[in-house]
C-alpha cells in the first residue's frame, strides 16, 4: 500500500523564530514550508501545491492583507484556506480580515493547541 501524503502548509512570517515554531509544532502531522516573505512565498507556490496558508498580517514591502489580496486574484491560489497569525489582537484588524474573507484567525503569540486545532479544523 502507498503512504498516505501528508497535507502541506505554507508558513509566511518576516520573524524567523515564528517560522521555527510553526515548523516545530506541525513537522510531526504535515509537510510544512516556510517563506520569509511575500517573494519566497510565492516562488514555493509556483511549484509546490498548498493546502493551508498561514499568514502573518505585519510584513515588509507587502502585508498579509495585499498578499490575500493578490492570492484572490489568481485562479490557481484563491482557494487555498488562508488563516491569519498576528500580533495585532484588536478587534479592528480581526474583523477586517473577516470581511475580507480570511477563513481564520489567530493571535501571538500562538499556542501550539490553538495552532493545531486551526490547521486541523482546515485539514483533516
Amino acid at each position: 500500500m502507498g503512504e498516505i501524503k501528508k497535507k502541506t502548509i505554507l508558513g509566511v512570517d518576516d520573524m524567523p523564530e515564528m517560522l521555527t515554531n510553526i515548523n516545530a509544532i506541525l513537522k510531526k502531522d504535515y509537510d510544512v514550508r516556510t517563506a520569509i516573505d511575500v517573494q519566497s512565498a510565492l516562488k514555493i507556490l509556483e511549484t509546490t501545491k498548498i493546502d493551508l496558508l498561514l499568514l502573518d498580517v505585519e510584513m515588509p514591502t507587502l502585508s498579509g492583507f495585499d498578499f490575500f489580496e493578490k492570492l484572490q486574484k489568481d485562479e490557481a491560489l484563491k482557494d487555498i484556506p488562508v488563516v491569519f497569525i498576528t500580533a495585532n489582537a484588536d478587534d479592528e484588524t480581526a474583523q477586517k480580515a473577516i470581511k475580507k474573507g480570511v477563513q481564520g484567525y489567530l493571535t501571538k503569540p500562538v499556542s501550539p493547541a490553538a495552532l493545531l486545532d486551526a490547521v486541523a479544523f482546515f485539514l483533516d
